[in-house]
């Protein structure tokens, strides 16, 4: 699940519209707003953070009017959701694409079936929008698995440096799926996907390549504690922490 504008950089008093997609491969379908599916969304410009007020059925899920020029950081933190899995390849499908062998081993130690146990998961998708100038920093809002670009894509040239968090600290040695639709080529175009580890500080360094919109992905997986297992029957916890944004080439 990730968070897609319809345009990421767009004039002083137009509207923010964002779609709540899910998908694969930075395809989708898109979702309509329902209270249930959130704890908050909320868009940041600067030291200020404001509580978006969706309607249950909007179609784009967020729908704002700007009021101030520079890069508005949204984020969203999902309510908890829970998968079952009947087909034992489907699971080992999902940690191969996300880099999470080592579960399949410690599913086995734990002496767990192969197939009909439950797994809870929680997103964390956060979207770069540049409004006017489009000036400003991006930083940690407090999710508890979060994306935070070290330069701002919409002023900055260069690679691009994202760190990843989990509880507030950086996340090393986690797998990341960078998708990229460089603007040159159609919607239905092939992608191109790359993978990176974050470094010692949480951190990979992007190309910018051929600009276009960026979809950077990471899972990760625990244990639940005692309380949630008891509460969920689920023997799998995940957090999906995904960040979009457009790299503009002629700035």
């Amino acid at each position: 699940m990730w968070l897609e504008p319809i345009h990421y950089s767009i004039k002083h008093g137009e509207g923010l519209l964002i779609n709540e997609k899910v998908g694969q491969n930075f395809k989708g379908n898109k979702y309509a707003y329902l209270d249930s599916s959130f704890k908050y969304i909320k868009i940041t410009i600067g030291e200020n953070t404001i509580n978006v007020k969706s309607r249950i059925g909007d179609l784009p899920a967020i729908q704002e009017k700007t009021k101030q020029e520079g890069l508005h950081v949204v984020t969203a933190e999902t309510t908890p959701s829970e998968i079952s899995y009947g087909n034992p390849d489907k699971f080992t499908q999902f940690l191969k694409e996300d880099g999470l062998q080592w579960v399949l081993e410690a599913h086995k130690k734990r002496g767990l079936p192969e197939r009909g146990f439950k797994e809870i998961y929680h997103r964390n998708p956060k979207t770069l929008i540049k409004v006017g100038h489009g000036k400003g920093q991006d930083k940690a809002q407090g999710m508890p698995f979060e994306w935070v670009v070290k330069n701002n894509p919409y002023t900055s040239k260069g690679t691009i440096r994202a760190q990843l968090f989990w509880q507030g600290k950086p996340a090393p040695n986690m797998h990341v799926n960078v998708f990229n639709k460089p603007k040159h080529k159609s919607p239905d175009s092939e992608l191109i996907k790359t993978s990176y580890k974050t470094d010692a500080e949480g951190v990979v360094e992007i190309s910018r390549a051929q600009g276009g919109l960026f979809l950077i992905n990471s899972v990760k997986m625990i244990q639940p504690n005692e309380k949630t297992e008891r509460k969920t029957k689920a023997v799998w916890e995940s957090f999906w922490a995904s960040l979009s944004f457009e790299i503009l080439l002629n700035i």
